[in-house]
């Protein structure tokens, strides 16, 4: 064996070396930027859920499907505003496929049932809010279907 041939198989050794890293690294990287998003999306969500927030502040009614939005209140409609920014970020990660479905619907579909009932005509015709509301009634129909799936079928999406 001369000294080309093994310089040969050192080339395909690295070659193949490097091959494997970018592909370990590739993997890596899918899983790193799946729990960054997943993270972004828990954080939007416990801004939704923080103390002085619309949902909290109003959560027992609007569990209770009782919720009546009171246009004279402006520091409720300030919070219900702030609140459709927080689910506009919820929509923009959704859109852009960075948490999967079942776990928006696991995580806010109850919620997105009940809230886009609270929208008034105009607000539903704005383009200004139209993203938030898209998301909130796509959401809405996700949950209804996935509700009527059996538990087998639902456990699937637990992991």
């Amino acid at each position: 064996m001369d000294s080309s041939t093994l310089r040969d198989y050192a080339t395909v050794l690295a070659a193949l070396t490097a091959l494997l890293v970018f592909i370990l690294n590739s993997v890596v990287m899918v899983r790193n930027r799946r729990i960054s998003n997943l993270a972004r999306f828990i954080e939007t969500h416990d801004r939704l859920f923080s103390p002085d927030s619309y949902l909290t502040t109003n959560i027992l009614p609007l569990e209770r499907g009782e919720l009546v939005r009171n246009f004279s209140d402006h520091e409720m409609e300030q919070r219900f505003h702030l609140m459709l920014l927080e689910i506009e970020h919820m929509a923009l990660l959704a859109n852009q496929r960075a948490v999967p479905r079942h776990t928006q619907v696991y995580m806010f579909g109850s919620y997105s049932r009940r809230l886009r009932v609270l929208f008034t005509e105009k607000e539903r015709q704005s383009m200004f809010w139209e993203l938030a509301i898209r998301f909130l009634d796509q959401l809405a129909e996700d949950t209804d279907r996935y509700e009527k799936l059996t538990r087998e079928q639902r456990e699937r999406f637990w992991h």
